[in-house]
């Protein structure tokens, strides 16, 4: 099985052009690595409250993947911090409203076990607790997918912001 993850899209209408230009690359790596399943490690959006311009971006996007073997790849998002409403660890967040049986496409707002394929995916979690009593229950073998940054993990601007040791 081939698996596209990618991660902090923040999709951004403020700049002219770069919605465009962040849909058409994602969907250009989607159509040449020909993928079975998408998996979008959160940020989806750059800000908290998304624009209606880039709640359709996201829509054009999961629309635009489609796959030979059925109508849509399975498509896997983590809730990130830039995609809660607030900081409240309380799940709710504008990607919910694209999760469907009908598109194959599952928004994992809060701590999800999938033992068939062997896989734990953790969303963003303001309270780092919360992270690590997620990391302690994962089985052994299976693989962890991850919205969370670790002791010794640059952010963006070069800061260190988490605590949790690996």
């Amino acid at each position: 099985m081939r698996t596209l993850v990618v991660t902090d899209l923040h999709l951004n209408s403020r700049i002219p052009g770069l919605l465009d230009a962040q849909v058409a690359c994602i969907l250009d790596i989607f159509n040449k690595e020909k993928p079975n399943e998408v998996i979008i490690m959160g940020d989806v959006f750059m800000y908290r409250k998304p624009s209606p311009s880039e709640l359709l971006a996201l829509r054009d996007l999961i629309a635009g993947m489609p796959s030979a073997t059925h109508a849509h790849t399975p498509i896997t998002i983590l809730r990130g911090n830039h995609d809660s409403e607030t900081k409240a660890d309380d799940g709710v967040t504008a990607l919910s409203l694209f999760e469907r049986p009908s598109n194959r496409t599952k928004v994992i707002t809060h701590t999800h076990i999938d033992h068939r394929r062997r896989r734990i995916f953790i969303p963003h979690y303001e309270n780092e607790e919360t992270i690590i009593s997620a990391l302690e229950m994962v089985p052994e073998g299976y693989t962890v997918f991850g919205h969370f940054g670790y002791a010794g993990c640059l952010n963006s601007i070069g800061d260190y912001d988490s605590s949790l040791s690996l």
